[in-house]
């Protein structure tokens, strides 16, 4: 079975984690003959199995499909001018005819049994998308595959941009059963092609890369967030707020670690120093290997507005580490509210109730600790998802 891949790059993140652990996952079987078509590379190019064939975008399409502030960091002049032309050039004649006009450059001609855009479209934002309309208008394959990593409505998708986009594929995949029925009620005249898949986890070498060093010398209590930090959507901004309510009701106890970059890394330690939390507060940067903070941590907390499926709390499961998050429409599916974390409010009184409550409570945190312990993450449900779809074909 002939199957491609398309994605818009490999820059640390979320979905295109998600697609690694999946190409790790199938890649050893022999009847799977895996492409990947992605408009840019990054540094998690590294982690695709070396079986898999990888062709990269133009350098325009890699341009595009790297963001502004990284190919900044590059310090190639020539790139930056060619990122802003292009920044010009997409708003003067608009993304779809953007995209077609460079798209079309790289038409693959190979007869796939099933083409896959793994990279939903970004909502009112000129780029971050292109590889719905790869795979429909210039991919030709038996069955064509969309995956929607997020819930539909809190990420304010088009209902006419979706009608058009998904019309000619086959199956959209949600990884939660929460964003399916979101995705049903959005686009009700497709839920006959909508299902779901969850992420898998390559869950013996995250086990394995959590155990590869020592990150800190423990404080009373440890409290982690993973993330590209993004306020609109993760909320990293809440962090130094939670902290400074912590300190008014004299819980200093805590040290508070961020791992991550992103647009909005500088002005939140900005916030940090203004708000006087500098001191249990700390901004790690980014880790290619972040398992054994995460590991060594009491809590991972994640403050986000929504979710799809996030990679990072599964993570956090697989190395035993309790987790305190947001009540997105997939949390239930996740965390069992009070065996293995604790579901919360979005608000940051609630947050900072259910941390409070936790810091207070230490025997919370260690019935919580044994539970996920005798209660061990697996791929299980995610194989089964899988391979009904992809078997579809041999059934056809």
């Amino acid at each position: 079975m002939k199957i491609l891949f398309v994605a818009q790059n490999f820059q640390m993140g979320g979905i295109q984690k998600a697609l690694i652990n999946m190409l790790k996952e199938i890649s050893p079987y022999e009847k799977y003959e895996i492409d990947i078509f992605t408009f840019s590379g990054g540094e998690l190019m590294n982690d695709i199995p070396s079986n898999v064939k990888v062709t990269t975008g133009n350098l325009l399409l890699q341009l595009i499909a790297t963001p502004f502030a990284e190919v900044k960091k590059r310090n190639n002049v020539w790139h930056i001018i060619l990122r802003i032309v292009c920044m010009i050039v997409v708003r003067l004649i608009g993304s779809h005819n953007f995209y077609s006009m460079l798209l079309k450059k790289h038409r693959n001609n190979c007869h796939y049994d099933i083409a896959i855009s793994y990279f939903n479209d970004v909502p009112n934002q000129y780029f971050n998308k292109g590889t719905n309309l790869f795979v429909d208008q210039f991919v030709i394959a038996n069955r064509k595959l969309a995956w929607i990593h997020t819930d539909p409505i809190k990420a304010n998708f088009n209902y006419e941009a979706c009608v058009k986009t998904y019309k000619n594929f086959d199956r959209l995949l949600c990884v939660s059963v929460a964003c399916k029925e979101n995705l049903i009620n959005f686009l009700p005249e497709y839920q006959h092609k909508i299902q779901v898949v969850y992420n898998f986890f390559p869950i013996e070498e995250i086990k394995e890369l959590a155990c590869q060093y020592t990150p800190f010398h423990k404080s009373e209590l440890d409290l982690i967030s993973v993330g590209r930090i993004e306020n609109s959507t993760k909320r990293f901004d809440l962090i130094p707020h939670l902290c400074k309510l912590l300190k008014e009701t004299s819980i200093n106890n805590f040290r508070w670690r961020i791992l991550g970059d992103g647009p909005d890394l500088l002005s939140n330690q900005q916030l940090a120093l203004q708000l006087g939390v500098e001191d249990v507060v700390e901004f790690v940067g980014e880790m290619k290997n972040p398992y054994p903070f995460i590991k060594c941590s009491d809590v991972f907390v994640l403050t986000s507005a929504y979710e799809g499926y996030p990679m990072v709390i599964g993570e956090a499961l697989i190395v035993q580490t309790p987790v305190i998050t947001t009540d997105f429409a997939a949390a239930g599916e996740q965390i069992c509210n009070g065996h293995n974390g604790l579901i919360t409010g979005f608000n940051i009184q609630d947050i900072f109730q259910v941390i409070s409550s936790v810091m207070k409570n230490t025997e919370l945190l260690h019935n919580m600790k044994n539970y996920i312990e005798e209660n061990h993450y697996t791929n299980k449900k995610a194989q089964e998802q899988l391979v009904l779809e992809f078997d579809v074909h041999d059934r056809i």
